[in-house]
Formats: C-alpha cells, sequence, structure tokens
C-alpha cells in the first residue's frame, strides 16, 4: 500500500514513519507540511492512502480533499477532537487522536484493508495467489504491477533492471516499464542475490543481462545492460568493487 503523510510537525511526522516502517505491505512515498504543497504531489504520486494532519503550514487538512483529483483513502491524524464528524462528513475512514499507539494504528490500517477488498474482492483473490507464488521466506519469482484497473504479473528473471525515479520504483524488461510497489530495500531482501546485485542507490541489475562493464569517470565504473536500448548505468564506486569481487574480474 503507497502512502502519503501530511504532517507539519517534525517529530510526529518521524513517530508515524517509525510506525510505519515496522509494516512491510506500506511503502512512504512522499510527505510534507504543507496542504497545497501535498494536493500537487498526491495527484502526481497517486498513493492508496493518506495520513492527514488538521493543522498545516497554510491551509486546513479538512479543506485538502477538495484540492486533489485523485481519490486516495484518508486517515486523519490530529490532536484536535472537533473536527471528527467533519473528517467523516468527506468520507475519512478513521479519525486518529494523537498520541495514538502502534495497536490504534493497526486497527486503522486494517479499515482501509477492508474497504478495499470490499470494493474490489478480486484483489483479495489475487494477493492470495501472490504469496502462493511468493511464499515468505523465498526469492520473489513474480512481481505484479497495477495500472488503473489492470493487473500485469512479470516473471522475475524477466526484468533487467530496477530503477528509483522521484520516490517512484519501475521494472525494465527488454523494452517496456512497469510501476512496482516494492521499494528498492524491500527488493534486494526478497531478490536472488546471485541474480540481482544493487549497482547505485537507485539502481538494482539482473547480471543476466550485463553486455558490457567499463571504467568511467573518477576510477568508477558504469554498465551496459542487453535490453532494447542498450541502456547505460552508472555502478557507485563501492558498488564496483564489491560487484568486482562477486564476479571474480
Amino acid at each position: 500500500m503507497r502512502v502519503y503523510i501530511v504532517e507539519d510537525e517534525q517529530p510526529a511526522l518521524q513517530r508515524l514513519k517509525d510506525m510505519l516502517a515496522a509494516d512491510h505491505e506500506i511503502e512512504i512515498v512522499g510527505s510534507t507540511g504543507s496542504g497545497r504543497i501535498a494536493a500537487a504531489e498526491i495527484d502526481a504520486l497517486k498513493p492508496d492512502l493518506i495520513f492527514l494532519d488538521i493543522h498545516l503550514e497554510d491551509i486546513s487538512g479538512i479543506d485538502l480533499p477538495a484540492l486533489i483529483k485523485h481519490n486516495p483513502y484518508i486517515i486523519f491524524c490530529t490532536a484536535y477532537d472537533q473536527y471528527a464528524v467533519q473528517a467523516f462528513e468527506i468520507k475519512a475512514v478513521d479519525y486518529l487522536l494523537k498520541p495514538f499507539a502502534g495497536e490504534r494504528l493497526q486497527q486503522a490500517l486494517q479499515r482501509v484493508r477492508e474497504q478495499v477488498e470490499r470494493q474490489n474482492p478480486s484483489m483479495r483473490r489475487i494477493a492470495q495467489l501472490l504469496k502462493d507464488w511468493n511464499p515468505a521466506g523465498e526469492y520473489l519469482t513474480r512481481i505484479p504491477s497495477k495500472i488503473g484497473e489492470r493487473i500485469f504479473i512479470l516473471n522475475v528473471k524477466d526484468i533487467v533492471y530496477f530503477n528509483s525515479d522521484r520516490k517512484l520504483v519501475f521494472a525494465y524488461l527488454f523494452d517496456d516499464q512497469y510501476l512496482i510497489n516494492y521499494t528498492l530495500e524491500q527488493l534486494i531482501q526478497r531478490l536472488d542475490p546471485d541474480m540481482f546485485f544493487r549497482i547505485h542507490r537507485s539502481t538494482i541489475v539482473n547480471l543476466e543481462y550485463v553486455k558490457t562493464i567499463e571504467t568511467w569517470f573518477a576510477g568508477g565504473y558504469r554498465m551496459t545492460v542487453k535490453d532494447k536500448k542498450l541502456t547505460t548505468l552508472e555502478i557507485s564506486r563501492n558498488a564496483g568493487r564489491q560487484l568486482r569481487q562477486q564476479l571474480g574480474w
């Protein structure tokens, strides 16, 4: 689930991020304390869920939903209880009063998941199917990509590389790319290390598709992969040393 946080108090923002980090199904795609910045980024990033404070730097959180075209689920997080009626009038899923415990947060997240399943019951079957394909503790073999109402299932062995761009992660195949709901950190923990290698903080490469590796600027390296465009990718200096050791050149 892709999450965006609108919170103008840094301690509260960090606490919520820390609490959400324990949930491996959650990916935080962005955050801000400005309602107007949030409106633009939410429409661009299209998160599934937003956590929304009431008192923001520039506008009221109650007014934010009217400024966005995208229609995410909303959980309000605030120290003020007097806005609860207004929050539920704009169809908020839940209303959390600060400070809230981890158990209360999980209750709110469960409400979101239940709404998702009610609105699209086929998603439950797809989620179960993906769990059967990718059991916990085993390497990923298939990865879903949702585009509109269509879900594409990508075979991991066909993916040339993964790249993170402005908080979004894409899987690149020979001649196409797909937005996926994983962070690079989650991927590197679930991919077969004999097949995939992180060559840069923003890039993971399938070693089966490496065409050439060559020295580059300031003692670094760059790699050409065997996709349709013969894409060239930067290798960080530290990753270059590790890659040399792994490949034995």
